[in-house]
């Protein structure tokens, strides 16, 4: 009986997480379109917009995974996702940068931060995918297929935690600069958020080593507790960079 009940909240948390990916992808594509249709000629829009498309490939590839039994089909998906996790830091140097710029600060040295950060993910993606020395063969367990970690993952997982590092010591000054009660409120908001997205894409799970070693009832719980939070606070950036770029009254962009 014990163990019936455990594999049923095990297909339980897994179907929640199913549906909660499924509904961030909506979430997602929603705000893309909205970018590309109302604010593309904004670059805080646009380098949020690369943030997006990183959590959408990521997002994407869980779905498609949680629909395949067997990890020999899941790993050329697990492999691609990568691509997401990759380019994410980069992204979020981008996107800081760019909200930093709209209060007038411009340095150089950040910008070669923005370039030097797409390099960066670059040599991890192609090392990703060609390569085991980041990410390497695969298990599964329970409901859970997964990737390995390759005697570089530690390197990436220091150069993610300094990128959104870095990106929110940007949007903090960016709060810093602000003049009006209005664009502090929206800034507050974003820095509230701005953390979602990247906690809920990094690969925790290739921090752990052995297949037994985290039970899947908390993997699973843990997982959908934090697609929760990823779907509110990319509504919330949605609603806060929305306002970035545009001529429309409030009431408009609300």
């Amino acid at each position: 009986m014990g163990d019936t009940s455990v594999l049923n909240l095990i297909n339980l948390l897994a179907f929640a997480n199913l549906i909660l990916s499924s509904a961030i992808i909506i979430i997602v594509f929603s705000l893309l379109a909205y970018i590309l249709s109302h604010n593309f000629t904004s670059s805080v829009a646009r380098s949020f917009g690369v943030v997006l498309a990183c959590v959408l490939v990521v997002f994407a590839v869980d779905v498609i995974v949680a629909l395949l039994n067997e990890l020999s089909a899941a790993i050329p998906w697990l492999r691609f996702q990568w691509l997401g996790i990759a380019y994410l830091p980069a992204a979020y140097v981008h996107f800081s940068d760019a909200v930093l710029r709209t209060t007038t600060s411009r340095a150089r040295q950040r910008r070669w931060l923005v370039y030097a950060g797409y390099g960066l993910s670059l040599i991890f993606l192609l090392l990703g995918w060609f390569s085991d020395l980041v990410i390497r063969d695969g298990i599964q367990t329970e409901r859970i297929l997964r990737l390995m970690p390759g005697p570089l993952f530690w390197a990436f997982s220091a150069y993610y935690l300094a990128a959104a590092g870095l990106g929110a010591v940007n949007i903090i000054r960016a709060r810093r600069r602000c003049l009006t009660p209005t664009s502090i409120r929206r800034m507050t908001y974003l820095i509230v958020a701005y953390v979602a997205p990247a906690v809920g894409v990094f690969p925790f799970l290739l921090a752990t080593s052995s297949a037994t070693e985290v039970p899947a009832t908390l993997i699973l719980g843990l997982a959908t507790a934090a697609n929760v939070g990823v779907a509110a606070m990319l509504i919330l950036m949605g609603y806060s960079v929305a306002y970035f770029g545009v001529l429309s009254p409030d009431r408009v962009v609300k």
